[in-house]
């Protein structure tokens, strides 16, 4: 590690690109949230219509489960506001961060 890395400032979203988070299906997701890790994981089912869950959990329990979830809907996830853009099925979920 050089001099520089330990200087950069901790991201909390490292996997934010311009303003969008890609959920990966069943793939983890760890978040630093108040001094806590936060595990969020995106679940997309096809029955009745396509729809998606999100998944919060820290220290091993569920904290937060977002479910039916389709593109507009909203929700908060480690104190954030983000909307979601896409829903594909057993893919991704693809949120966007939610202006007020």
């Amino acid at each position: 590690m050089s001099p520089d890395d330990a200087a950069a400032p901790q991201v909390k979203y490292p996997f934010e690109f311009d303003g969008r988070w890609v959920l990966r299906y069943h793939v983890p997701y760890s978040v630093e949230h108040e001094g806590h890790t936060h595990r969020i994981v995106a679940t997309i089912f096809a029955q009745p219509s396509v729809h998606g869950r999100i998944q919060i959990s820290s220290a091993g329990r569920p904290l937060v489960e977002h479910d039916d979830l389709t593109p507009g809907d909203t929700v908060e996830i480690t104190g954030d506001t983000w909307r979601v853009a896409e829903v594909d099925y057993r893919t991704r979920i693809v949120l966007e961060r939610a202006h007020a």
